[in-house]
């Protein structure tokens, strides 16, 4: 009889716990009237020098040493800033099965930061003569999410994004090389071009957390209304 007691209550546990992710789900509406954010990150005053990282293997190939691109800021504008809207669960289409790039490319990854939609797939790619161990960490405890051995030049290994939050990337063989995925719940995240500008469009209109990150400078929340077919500017400077 406990037995029995204890099978129905994991069924109605799991079946509890089937309801409560597919209510969290982001579900696809029409946004036919949707809005739009844009704007520019910035830095004010001058940014901290990039540090010179030290090659230490296949430096035939890689060379002795390379700028770090933790800070790349042109005419006080910021790149490789995530710009994202947490609190939507209803809104646009996206391509479920669009494979993002994330190269290891001149002993760099390419790009330095780049967004995924949770369950998007991620296609790391190899297009150096080179052996590669893309090492990928999900979250501030970095735990290990999976660890992609790379030593054929340009094949892509597509691993699906199944959680969302911050994922470092780090190779195993060349423990200079770092990189981010933000995956996101939603498809309203993107990250600054060069000139630091972002849009994000397709929004239905309401008031939103915008969260503006960045893997040095931190985050920042922000509220944001979006009206109907409108544009709402949202710009931010970052200082230190």
């Amino acid at each position: 009889m406990k037995k029995h007691i204890m099978h129905i209550a994991l069924a109605t546990s799991l079946i509890l716990g089937l309801w409560s992710t597919q209510a969290l789900a982001y579900k696809v509406i029409d946004v036919s009237n949707g809005g739009k954010i844009t704007g520019v990150i910035s830095f004010n005053g001058t940014p901290p020098a990039n540090p010179t990282l030290k090659m230490t293997k296949d430096v035939d190939y890689c060379g002795a040493t390379i700028s770090a691109d933790y800070y790349v800021v042109n005419n006080g504008k910021l790149q490789n800033v995530v710009v994202s809207i947490e609190n939507i669960d209803a809104g646009k289409p996206y391509d479920k099965k669009a494979i993002i790039p994330f190269d290891n490319k001149k002993c760099m990854f390419s790009p330095h930061v780049t967004t995924a939609v949770v369950g998007q797939r991620l296609g790391v790619n190899n297009t150096d003569p080179i052996l590669h161990n893309t090492h990928l960490y999900h979250g501030p405890k970095k735990k290990t999410m999976y660890n992609i051995a790379l030593p054929l030049k340009d094949r892509v290994i597509k691993k699906r994004m199944r959680k969302p939050g911050i994922v470092t990337v780090q190779c195993d063989a060349h423990e200079w090389m770092l990189g981010y995925v933000y995956v996101s719940k939603n498809p309203y995240a993107t990250v600054t071009a060069a000139d630091g500008t972002f849009t994000i469009d397709g929004i239905p209109p309401g008031t939103y957390k915008v969260k503006i990150w960045h893997e040095k400078l931190g985050e920042v929340v922000k509220e944001v209304t979006v009206t109907a077919g409108g544009t709402t500017t949202l710009d931010h400077t970052f200082s230190q």
